[in-house]
């Protein structure tokens, strides 16, 4: 009892009449220290990260939400807590490559991962660093999931070569990538289950809307092409 706890919810938390802080530690507390899996969405803090990490020692899945509260110092602290980590979902927090490093230096076995982001067309802004945490810390991956991620073509190279045990990968809305020549093939070749930048999202679970770098959305039957298809002047 009490060893896997979902809280999952539609984040309209001024709407409820619980308090999903205390529901989740009253969870915790029950599970007397064999939590095996947690999701939190959208309350997550420092409190209450700090809160399970001190009672979850025998933690494998960790999956955090929408948790903008939780700072990197709280889950590079917490992460060093939860050895047997093998699945982890850092979707849309607000946190940084160290987090990631943490996650590889302090987790031998994850075999999961899942940091998803807001995907936008443009303005592009390339950016590696998530890419090079996890090629330089997480070697035994086989699933990872990046959706919306910055990443460039050089950052997924050092993917491929630093995770060899990847099979499943998911690039959807990330518009920096240009699979194509050596490296589409390279990727057909090693991933049997890949997700490409333009690919259907029908089936991702959070609100998949293309935005521009202003926070407005962009209209699919207006801008119907991927970025290698538009010549930006």
């Amino acid at each position: 009892m009490w060893r896997t706890i979902d809280m999952h919810n539609f984040g309209d938390l001024f709407d409820m009449e619980f308090d999903l802080e205390k529901i989740c530690r009253g969870a915790v507390d029950r599970s007397n220290g064999h939590l095996s899996s947690i999701n939190i969405e959208y309350f997550g803090n420092d409190e209450i990260l700090q809160y399970i990490a001190d009672r979850s020692s025998h933690l494998t899945n960790l999956r955090l939400a929408n948790c903008y509260s939780i700072s990197d110092r709280v889950l590079i602290d917490s992460i060093a807590k939860f050895p047997l980590l093998e699945e982890v979902e850092l979707s849309y927090c607000s946190l940084s490559k160290e987090s990631l490093e943490a996650v590889g230096r302090s987790c031998p076995l994850p075999k999961s991962l899942k940091l998803n982001s807001q995907g936008y067309r443009y303005p592009l802004i390339e950016c590696n660093d998530d890419a090079i945490a996890i090629a330089e810390n997480m070697h035994e991956l086989r699933h990872l999931q990046l959706f919306g991620n910055k990443l460039t073509n050089s950052g997924l190279e050092a993917i491929l070569n630093g995770c060899p045990h990847l099979r499943s990968l998911d690039l959807r809305q990330c518009f920096n990538i240009n699979l194509a020549g050596n490296l589409k093939k390279r990727c057909l070749e090693k991933i049997q289950d890949l997700r490409c930048p333009n690919d259907s999202t029908s089936d991702y679970e959070f609100d998949a809307t293309l935005k521009d770098g202003y926070g407005f959305g962009l209209d699919q039957d207006v801008y119907p092409f991927g970025m290698y298809d538009i010549e930006i002047i």
